[in-house]
């Protein structure tokens, strides 16, 4: 499988709607092996239905990504305890979460960071403040120069929220491959 190129530091959000759990595969771990491969610091959130576990499998069957693991430079981690309190949509939680991540890696030595999540965990009687918080996020990332690509499950997304992603990213995600 070939990687994308992309130059860390540039600040990009980007989107990219998927069709299963192979799909987001081919979507996510190009661009985060990409990252590891330039000294970023990577966050994966994976959703439950994806299943943290099959991502890892999956990732390290196609690149060996075990070392990066172990010194702490990707971080594979549940998208729903990351972003949900008792089941609902907390931006604060969410923000705490980010803030300790890229303080924690930048403690070991990383300067730059690639995320990727999973938007397949969202209620959509949050959609608003999910929204809302990707508006911050998008100027985080600039502000930050991150790389980072939300996908989203195309055949859970209404029209409304279709339009609503594309409007708060930069532009689809597309691979090379």
């Amino acid at each position: 499988m070939q990687t994308l190129e992309i130059t860390t530091g540039t600040g990009r959000h980007f989107y990219q709607f998927y069709k299963g759990r192979e799909d987001l595969f081919r979507i996510t771990l190009p661009f985060l092996f990409e990252g590891l491969l330039h000294g970023d610091a990577c966050l994966w959130l994976v959703s439950r239905s994806i299943g943290v576990l099959k991502a890892i499998e999956a990732f390290q069957r196609q690149y060996d990504i075990l070392r990066y693991i172990e010194n702490g430079q990707l971080l594979v981690f549940p998208a729903e305890r990351w972003y949900l309190v008792n089941g609902r949509f907390s931006e604060r939680k969410a923000l705490h979460r980010l803030h300790r991540f890229t303080e924690e890696r930048k403690k070991r030595g990383f300067t730059s960071f690639r995320g990727a999540g999973d938007g397949a965990w969202f209620d959509l009687r949050d959609w608003g403040k999910i929204q809302a918080y990707e508006r911050k996020i998008h100027d985080w990332v600039l502000a930050h120069r991150v790389l980072a690509v939300c996908a989203y499950p195309i055949e859970d997304c209404t029209v409304v929220q279709t339009r609503d992603v594309l409007e708060h990213h930069h532009s689809p995600f597309l691979t090379k491959l």
